[in-house]
């Protein structure tokens, strides 16, 4: 029996986003990710039939680190993000993250671009800080550019719904590297990315 070889990259934006839509806003937990890669395993095996056998090779996780620096508030006070609650619960999950077997994180920057109305009262006041991620689409780009060039998995399963990623998909597919996306349920995902995949798993 044949055995084909799966890296999972999760985009960690979007897991925590739909996963808090999903969950009444509560955030996820180090078990709520093991159950989600045990998840994708299995929809994979179950598209790949009794013919092959799927075997994880690694679960990737992109995200940034939680925003540490001191900021000008808009009244004039200093406000320091290294002490507040979201700092210190994002660090415990990701430092949880680390400990999960055949994981690896791969961690970008979040940056301070000024003030903005919030998503969710756009008409309100206060405005909310607007924090930026650097880097993380391109570790997700190189990776999979890189696997591809190494041979290293038969199968990646993306767990986003970013279409940034459609010109990363067509090389590792050239590479004869299979494609599944994982939207968990997100209903705004664009055709143009679902396109390209070749499995949609939800």
């Amino acid at each position: 029996m044949a055995t084909s070889k799966i890296a999972i990259l999760i985009d960690g934006g979007f897991f925590v986003q739909r996963f808090k839509r999903l969950n009444k806003n509560v955030c996820p937990a180090r078990k709520d990710v093991e159950l989600l890669v045990t998840d994708i395993i299995a929809k994979v095996q179950h598209t790949t039939g009794s013919h092959s056998t799927d075997t994880l090779l690694r679960t990737f996780y992109y995200d940034c680190y939680p925003f540490s620096k001191v900021i000008r508030g808009l009244k004039g006070k200093d406000i320091d993000y290294s002490k507040s609650p979201i700092y210190i619960s994002q660090m415990a999950y990701l430092k949880s993250l680390k400990m999960i077997d055949q994981f690896a994180l791969r961690l970008g920057e979040l940056s301070f671009s000024g003030w903005k109305a919030s998503s969710f009262n756009p008409l309100k006041k206060p405005l909310v800080p607007d924090f930026r991620q650097k880097g993380v689409d391109m570790k997700i780009g190189l990776d999979m550019a890189w696997m591809a060039g190494r041979k290293t998995v038969d199968k990646i399963v993306l767990v986003t719904g970013d279409s940034d990623f459609i010109s990363p998909i067509k090389l590792v597919r050239r590479e004869g590297i299979l494609i599944y996306l994982y939207t968990l349920g997100s209903k705004t995902i664009k055709d143009e990315l679902k396109e390209h995949a070749d499995f949609i798993l939800s």
